[in-house]
This record gives structure tokens, C-alpha cells and sequence, in this order.
């Protein structure tokens, strides 16, 4: 079963490679014998349209059904919305300036969870304004972030 899962993974990210579009995360598991392949993606400038959804989603469907194999199976392809994880350096990039909730791997100034405003990225380190002083942590200690949105 993994090198289908293998073989499905590759596809998945050659086709959207291939639609100019960037896979914010990927997921597949099974469902009461089902699997279901899960996939956020967004343009790289942001702004995805359902209609963009709907036509990948169709795209990875029929093309796993063609090349790959005769399963049960679903196709998900979603928006990862303004609750978008931060994951990957390009990611904490694109929101420069903005507050930021992120998750540690490890306590840093004896915290797991930090909020604070994002500076920049040097050398993979985050580069943080916090509770008015900069701070800098090692990108390999994070565990996730998000864009911290003012209601």
C-alpha cells in the first residue's frame, strides 16, 4: 500500500506543480476502507477561486484514476484560507510585518506558544518583535505558525 500512497503523492504534486500552483500541505488516509486524498493549495500570490478549486480537483481525480489505480477513493482540494498554516520559510515571508502565532518544538525564553510581530527571516531564524524587543529564533524549533488576524 505505500508505494501506491508513494506513487499517488508524486502525482498529486506533478500535477499541481504543473497547474502553477503551490501545495500548501498534503495529506491521504483511510476512511472506513476509503482513502481520501486531502490537498490545500493556493496560488503563490494568494487568492485561489472555487472555480480553480473545483478544475484541480477534477484534474487530480481523473488523472490518479487513469495512471495509477482502481480504488475507492476521494479527491479533496481546498483553499487553506486566511487560517493558512505556516510551514515552510517562504510562508513566514509573505507576512512580513504581521502578527503572528507560532508553535515551538521547543520552549524558547521558557515558552512553547509565542505571539508576536514578524520581522524578517536572516540565516534560517526568525527574526520576532516581541512584547517590544527582537528576538530571534532557530527555524528548526518551529512547529507551525499562523497569521494572528485582529477581530
Amino acid at each position: 500500500m505505500s508505494i501506491i500512497l508513494n506513487k499517488i503523492e508524486k502525482k498529486v504534486k506533478e500535477i499541481i506543480k504543473k497547474e502553477q500552483v503551490e501545495l500548501v500541505e498534503y495529506r491521504a488516509f483511510n476512511v472506513r476502507g476509503r482513502l481520501t486524498i486531502r490537498c490545500l493549495v493556493d496560488y503563490p500570490e494568494g487568492g485561489i477561486t472555487l472555480e480553480s478549486l473545483g478544475r484541480l480537483n477534477k484534474t487530480i481525480f481523473n488523472q490518479l484514476q487513469e495512471d495509477l489505480f482502481d480504488m475507492d477513493y476521494k479527491v479533496e482540494v481546498n483553499s487553506p484560507g486566511l487560517d493558512r498554516p505556516l510551514k515552510q520559510p517562504e510562508d513566514f515571508l509573505k507576512i512580513k510585518g504581521k502578527d503572528i502565532l507560532l508553535w515551538l518544538k521547543e520552549p524558547v525564553l521558557d515558552k512553547q506558544f509565542i505571539e508576536a510581530r514578524l520581522e524578517g527571516l536572516e540565516k534560517n531564524k526568525l527574526i520576532l518583535n516581541y512584547e517590544g524587543s527582537n528576538i530571534s529564533i532557530d527555524f528548526e524549533k518551529v512547529k507551525s505558525g499562523k497569521q494572528k488576524f485582529r477581530t
